[in-house]
Formats: C-alpha cells, sequence, structure tokens
C-alpha cells in the first residue's frame, strides 16, 4: 500500500499534537505528503451574550486565524519538506469536514487522535473519530488518548 497523502486532523489537544507527530514520522518514512486540518465548530451564543464591536462572523474569523497560525507552528516541527505540507481550517461539523476534506484531496490515510471519553460524556459528545471512522474515504489510524474518569 502506497500512502502518497496523510490527512491529520487537529484539534490542538495533547493527542492530536501526538497523532500530527506520528503523521510527520510516517510521512518521512514513506515519502509521503502531509495534510494538516482543523475544522471550527459553529459558535453557539446565548440570547445575551455580547462581544461588543465584535460580530460573531469576527469572531469566527479571529479564530480561523489563529487557527492557521498554529497548524503552520505545528508542521514546522515535523521532518517533512514544507512543500509537500497542505494546511486546511474548515468551518462545520468536524467528522463532515474531516470527511469531505479527505475525499477531496485523495487522502491515502487519516491519523487522527481520539480523546478516549466514556460512559456519559461519550453518549453526549459523541465521538469524531467514531464518526470518521466509519465514513472516511480511506483507512484511519486512530492514537488513543488516555480515558478520562468521570466523577
Amino acid at each position: 500500500m502506497k500512502w502518497d497523502k496523510i490527512m491529520c486532523p487537529v484539534d490542538f489537544s495533547k493527542v492530536s499534537m501526538e497523532a500530527l507527530k506520528l503523521t510527520g514520522e510516517l510521512a518521512e518514512k514513506f515519502g509521503s505528503g502531509v495534510i494538516a486540518v482543523h475544522v471550527l465548530e459553529p459558535i453557539l451564543a446565548p440570547t445575551d451574550f455580547s462581544f461588543g464591536p465584535l460580530s460573531m462572523t469576527d469572531v469566527e474569523d479571529k479564530l480561523a486565524e489563529r487557527a492557521q497560525e498554529g497548524l503552520e507552528q505545528a508542521v514546522a516541527s515535523l521532518n517533512v519538506p514544507r512543500e509537500k505540507i497542505e494546511i486546511f481550517v474548515a468551518r462545520g461539523i468536524g467528522s463532515q469536514e474531516i470527511i469531505s476534506i479527505a475525499t477531496k484531496n485523495k487522502a491515502d490515510l487519516i491519523v487522527m487522535g481520539t480523546h478516549g471519553y466514556t460512559g456519559l460524556t461519550h453518549a453526549l459528545l459523541g465521538s469524531t473519530a467514531e464518526r470518521v471512522v466509519r465514513k472516511a474515504p480511506c483507512p484511519v489510524l486512530t492514537v488513543k488518548g488516555k480515558e478520562k474518569i468521570e466523577d
């Protein structure tokens, strides 16, 4: 199996950064390109939420700008030529955007962290990694985070 493009969704958590490191190691070993992705989920605000002069679009634009900068810094530590790295900051539902970007960019493998939520937290939040594994157009390698202990 040849992996020309390895995609890694990054939410800047410890486990997603471990997944990015593994992505870089695999890309270096196989001469692959890297697709680093961050998805900004929609901001839901209470009715009395106020940012003063900033609109929600302004806030989302600033978050996208920070995500872009964060991804640039994160991929700089990889031992992969910069011309073989693509960065995407998308807006939408995490799993849907990850699958869409993987499909459009013909990713051969997705390496992603899973936070290890269990019980009620997993039932309420669901798992982006789980949804990606089910619907991805290519194999998915998950990097498991330590299980969260519930109270």
